[in-house]
């Protein structure tokens, strides 16, 4: 069935299974093909949500080979291959700093929170110079932090040093700064001072749109455009007319009565028969790029199940994937060296399953560089 929703297509659309789709978003997502670096997994992925930053480094652990928590820090803040930023949706990310100037075009078409707070109550040239001045405050110094900001007379509020953003959202967003530093406090720092050799030539916000609709499509397809606006938070209009834009280059597949896209030339690896050997168990955690990157949830995480993953403001819970759906939900908790896996099975695993994720849960110990793990299984 055509969703109302969805661009209109001549084509019939190719019937696919739901364990073709599974697979073939596992395999773009890095996870049954690993990517060659953190980087590139970022980059195809079109960013790592980094609200929890350790859950950035697994969902990177996850999709590389060799990564360790200790090498993920390197390149976050010594090397500064990766780069900590606002982004899609208004929320955290990790992105390739190379492609810092493509993150900030790609974002400079709405004004944040506290820009269009300001611009209601018709005081947005007043916020406008504030950000700038805060900008200048930034650049004479090696790292700011709201509790500079607060110790300072640039007139702002709790309002502006809101732990969501506030001002250094708004810096983030011209460019100006990165998240940056081990530190408690989250620290900032200028651009020109953390990556003084990064070429500055952000394109225009269409272009910037257009290459992140390409990698959303190659990535997270099959897909829709009302799925590409949830992933990116952005209005109909222009994500219908970029999308419009590469409709000529998309196939039509049909999954369980709806119609969703792909690009053509993909079209043979998705409709390839399944192998059921190639299943491995994954351990994703909080915030995992493949359970943002969909509306509908059921492909990975059965319906009767959904508010044990999708918790109340905003949180995600990590999931074990047993053939491509999530068969448990987990968590991990530190204790000196010591690291606690908690687990919470939707239904009872049978004792290979238990196997390996108790082989999965020593290898994420391993990650961290701590020296015991215990995995926690709910009392019978």
């Amino acid at each position: 069935m055509q969703s109302p929703q969805s661009p209109q297509s001549p084509q019939t659309p190719i019937p696919v299974t739901l364990d073709q789709v599974r697979r073939f978003r596992l395999i773009r997502s890095g996870l049954l093909q690993p990517f060659a670096d953190p980087e590139s997994a970022a980059a195809n992925l079109m960013g790592i949500q980094a609200q929890i930053l350790p859950a950035a480094g697994v969902a990177l652990w996850n999709r590389t080979r060799g990564l360790t928590h200790e090498r993920f820090e390197q390149l976050l803040y010594d090397e500064r291959t990766l780069v900590k930023l606002w982004g899609q949706r208004g929320t955290l990310h990790l992105y390739p700093s190379s492609e810092w100037p493509l993150v900030c075009a790609m974002i400079s078409g709405a004004k944040s929170w506290w820009g269009r707070t300001a611009e209601k109550e018709d005081r947005y040239d007043d916020y406008d110079r504030l950000v700038e001045s805060v900008a200048i405050e930034l650049r004479r110094r090696e790292t700011l932090g709201r509790s500079d900001l607060r110790a300072g007379d640039l007139g702002l509020t709790e309002e502006h040093l809101s732990p969501w953003g506030g001002v250094f959202a708004d810096l983030v967003r011209r460019g100006y700064a990165c998240h940056a530093g081990r530190e408690s406090e989250g620290r900032f720092v200028a651009r020109e001072n953390w990556l003084p050799d990064l070429a500055w030539e952000p394109p225009d916000w269409d272009t910037a749109n257009l290459t992140a609709l390409r990698r959303y499509i190659y990535s997270y397809g099959p897909t829709t455009v009302e799925d590409f606006r949830y992933w990116r938070a952005v209005l109909a209009e222009p994500a219908r007319r970029w999308w419009q834009l590469l409709e000529h280059e998309l196939a039509a597949v049909e999954v369980e009565g709806t119609t969703q896209y792909v690009f053509a030339q993909d079209l043979e690896t998705l409709t390839a028969p399944i192998d059921d050997s190639a299943w491995p168990l994954h351990m994703l955690y909080r915030f995992d790029p493949i359970l943002l990157g969909h509306r509908e949830k059921s492909w990975i995480v059965p319906e009767i199940h959904y508010k044990q993953v999708w918790r109340p403001a905003g949180h995600i819970e990590g999931i074990i994937l047993v053939r491509g759906q999530a068969a448990a939900t987990w968590r991990y908790e530190r204790k000196g060296t010591a690291m606690v896996i908690i687990v919470n099975p939707f239904h009872k695993l049978n004792k290979q399953l238990r196997r390996q994720v108790e082989q999965m849960s020593l290898r994420i110990v391993e990650f961290f560089g701590l020296k015991k793990g215990e995995v926690r299984w709910p009392i019978a």
